[in-house]
C-alpha cells in the first residue's frame, strides 16, 4: 500500500466513478400551473419570492407548518418542491409573520431527498402541539432550477460502488475478536475493511489524517460482521439498521464519533423498549446510553420508565436501578404513578432490596426529590409512623413534613411568602397522577367508564402489590356514551380544597359523528375533550389546570402522553406515538393536573 499521493489518488478515484453526462438522466423543472392539490406548498409573508412561511395546501384550505424540529433538510426538500436550486436556510417561527387557519404539519422529519414535504415524516395531518407563532418558514436560493441539474442522489451509489472495489484503498481497519471467556484469551478473529482515508477523514474517531495506514479496534463476536456495513455508510450515508443491529450500530457510530447516526440508530431502541416486561433491558440501555454519551437515547429510555414507574418499582429490574437512575426518575415532573405517596413507598422498598449498598448520603438525596406538599393531608400525617427511613434521616422528614403541613393548610399567598417556599420549586408541582380522584380510565373497546373504587389499604401492602390491582383491576363499570362523560375533582391537592369541587365533561370522538354532535369541530381523529364544566370558577388567577391524556396499550403499557392544548387532545396514530404498540385497542386515562400559578 502506497502513502504517497494518497489524497490525490482518492480525489481522482472518485472522478472517475462519477457518472459521465452522456448516462446521466436530465431532469428539467417547471412550475405548477392551475389548481393547487393536496400536499402543494408555497411561501408567504415575505417580499421575496425565494423566501416566506411555508403553507401546505389540504382539504381545499392552505395551512401552516410548525417549527418543531424544523431544520435544513426540510427547508431543502421545500425549496426542491418549489424549484429553487436549493436552501440557505430554516427559519424558526413567525419570522414571516402569523400565519392563520389550520397548522396542517408538525414535527416534520426529512432526510433530504424526497419530493415533497408531504413525503416526509411528521405527526399526521392536523396534528400539532403549537401555534401560528411558531410557523415555519425557508429562505431558499434565489434562481429556479429550471435549467439546473441536479444528480447529487447518483453520487452516493457512485461511491457505493468505489466501496466494494477497494480500488485505490489507502487506509485498513482491523475488527478483531477473541474466542476466550475474557478479554484478550483464546484465538484472535478478525475482519479487514480497506477504505480511502479522503474519505474516512470526514470523522475523526478513524484518525485517517494522520500518518498510520491502519487502526485496530477490539469488537465483540455480535458486532464484528457489522463494520463492513458502517464503513459503507461513510461513502453512501445509508445504511439498513435493524432492531437486531442497532446495538452493534449505535456502538460503531459512537467509537468513530458519527453523532448523526448514533441519534437515528438509538430511535430504534424505543422500538424494543416496551418488549421487556422485565425491565431488565431498559435499565442496561440506560447505562450503555450513559457510557455512550447518547443523551437522545438516555432520554428515550428515562421517559419511558417514568412512564411506566408503578411496573418498573415491581419488577426483576428494580433491585438493579442505580442510585444514579432513580435520582433522574424521581426528578421528573412525568413521573406516572397512583400518587406521591406510592414515590416514598417505592423508594423505601428500594433501598431495603438485599445487599442494597446506599449509604445515608445518597439516601437524603433520593429522599429529596419526594414531593411531600403533593401526599395528601391524612397519608402525610401517617408518614413518620409508618416510613422505615423516618429514623435516620429525622431532620430531613421533619423539614420536608412541614413543607407539605404548609402547603395544606395555607393560601397560596401566604405559602409564597413563607421560608419553605422557593419560585420554581419542584415540591410544589404535581405529577401525573393516576389514583382517585385525579384520573378517570376509559377502554376503547368498551362502551362503558371505569372508574376506580376508593379501597382503604395498607400502605406497605399497598407497594408491595395491591396497589397495582387496585389501579388497575378494582373498577365498577359506569353505563355512560362514550362521548360523553363527567368527573368531579378537588380544585387542587391541598387540603383547603378538600371540599370544593371543580365538574369536569370528558370527550372522546372517534367519529365525525361523534364531533358534529357535540357541536365541536375536529380537526382530526380520534379526539379527546377535557371542559371544566363548572360555572363561575373563584381561582382563575391562582390555579390552572396542566391536563395529560395517557395512552396505554392494552393496560400493559403506557406508550404515548399529551398536553390537553385548550381542552383538545389529536391522538396520534401509527408510527406517530411515542412507542409501538401493537394492536388498536388503546386505553384513555384523562388526568387532572392542578398547579398554582
Amino acid at each position: 500500500m502506497q502513502k504517497h499521493g494518497a489524497m490525490l489518488s482518492a480525489l481522482w478515484i472518485l472522478l472517475l466513478h462519477v457518472s459521465p453526462l452522456g448516462s446521466m438522466k436530465l431532469s428539467l423543472f417547471k412550475s405548477p400551473m392551475g389548481s393547487p392539490e393536496v400536499g402543494d406548498i408555497r411561501l408567504a409573508g415575505a417580499e421575496t419570492h425565494s423566501q416566506g412561511r411555508v403553507e401546505v395546501y389540504l382539504h381545499g384550505e392552505w395551512g401552516t407548518v410548525c417549527h418543531n424540529g424544523w431544520d435544513l433538510p426540510d427547508a431543502q426538500v421545500v425549496c426542491r418542491q418549489l424549484h429553487f436550486k436549493g436552501a440557505v436556510s430554516a427559519v424558526a417561527g413567525g419570522s414571516f409573520g402569523e400565519g392563520s387557519g389550520q397548522i396542517w404539519l408538525d414535527r416534520t422529519k426529512c432526510v433530504g431527498t424526497e419530493n415533497s414535504l408531504s413525503n416526509c415524516s411528521y405527526n399526521g395531518w392536523g396534528i400539532r402541539d403549537c401555534t401560528h407563532k411558531q410557523d415555519a418558514g425557508v429562505i431558499c436560493v434565489a434562481g429556479t432550477s429550471e435549467n439546473y441539474v441536479d444528480h447529487s442522489l447518483d453520487l452516493s451509489e457512485d461511491l457505493g460502488q468505489l466501496f466494494d472495489s477497494e480500488e485505490g484503498c489507502d487506509f485498513l481497519i482491523h475488527g478483531q475478536t477473541y474466542t476466550g471467556l475474557k478479554r484478550y484469551d483464546g484465538e484472535m478473529v478478525n475482519t479487514t475493511v480497506c477504505a480511502h482515508r479522503m474519505i474516512l477523514s470526514r470523522f475523526p474517531g478513524f484518525n485517517a489524517s494522520t500518518d498510520v495506514d491502519e487502526i485496530s479496534i477490539n469488537l465483540t463476536q455480535t458486532c464484528r460482521p457489522h463494520l463492513p456495513s458502517l464503513i459503507r455508510y461513510v461513502y453512501t450515508r445509508r445504511l439498513e439498521v435493524t432492531t437486531t443491529t442497532a446495538e452493534c450500530i449505535h456502538q460503531l457510530a459512537s467509537r468513530f464519533g458519527m453523532r448523526r447516526l448514533m441519534e437515528d440508530a438509538g430511535r430504534l431502541f424505543t422500538k424494543l423498549l416496551p418488549e421487556d416486561p422485565s425491565f431488565l433491558t431498559q435499565v442496561s440501555f440506560y447505562e450503555y446510553s450513559v457510557g455512550a454519551g447518547d443523551r437522545v437515547l438516555q432520554e428515550n429510555c428515562l421517559q419511558y420508565m417514568a412512564w411506566n414507574f408503578q411496573k418498573l418499582s415491581t419488577s426483576k429490574a428494580w433491585s438493579s436501578v442505580s442510585a444514579e437512575l432513580l435520582q433522574a426518575l424521581l426528578s421528573r415532573s412525568d413521573l406516572v404513578v397512583p400518587g406521591e405517596t406510592f414515590v416514598l413507598a417505592a423508594l423505601e422498598d428500594w433501598v431495603s432490596q438485599v445487599n442494597r449498598t446506599t449509604n445515608e448520603e445518597q439516601q437524603a438525596v433520593l429522599l429529596a426529590r419526594v414531593r411531600f406538599p403533593m401526599i395528601p393531608a391524612k397519608e402525610l400525617f401517617e408518614v413518620r409512623f409508618t416510613s422505615a427511613l423516618y429514623s435516620a434521616h429525622q431532620t430531613l422528614y421533619e423539614e420536608k413534613l412541614l413543607k407539605g403541613f404548609e402547603a395544606h393548610s395555607l393560601p397560596f399567598g401566604t405559602l409564597k411568602n413563607s421560608s419553605t417556599f422557593q419560585r420554581n420549586d419542584q415540591d410544589y408541582q404535581p405529577r401525573i397522577y393516576t389514583g382517585p380522584p385525579w384520573s378517570v380510565t376509559v377502554n376503547q373497546s368498551v362502551e362503558n367508564v371505569r372508574r376506580p373504587i376508593n379501597i382503604q389499604y395498607n400502605r406497605r401492602d399497598r407497594y408491595r402489590g395491591s396497589y397495582s390491582q387496585y389501579d388497575y383491576q378494582q373498577y365498577y363499570n359506569t353505563p355512560m356514551p362514550r362521548t360523553s362523560q363527567t368527573h368531579s375533582t378537588p380544585v387542587h391537592i391541598s387540603a383547603l380544597f378538600a371540599d370544593k369541587m371543580v365538574d369536569w365533561q370528558l370527550n372522546l370522538f372517534n367519529k365525525q359523528s361523534d364531533c358534529s354532535n357535540r357541536g365541536v369541530r375536529c380537526d382530526s381523529l380520534p379526539a379527546a375533550r377535557i371542559r371544566m364544566s363548572t360555572s363561575n370558577f373563584q381561582y382563575q388567577g391562582s390555579i390552572r389546570y396542566s391536563n395529560r391524556l395517557l395512552l396505554s396499550c392494552q393496560g400493559r403499557y403506557i406508550f404515548h402522553i399529551m398536553d390537553f392544548k385548550g381542552t383538545f387532545a389529536y391522538v396520534p396514530t401509527g408510527e406517530n406515538v411515542t412507542y409501538p404498540c401493537t394492536g388498536e385497542e388503546y386505553i384513555y386515562h384523562f388526568v387532572v393536573r392542578p398547579e398554582y400559578i
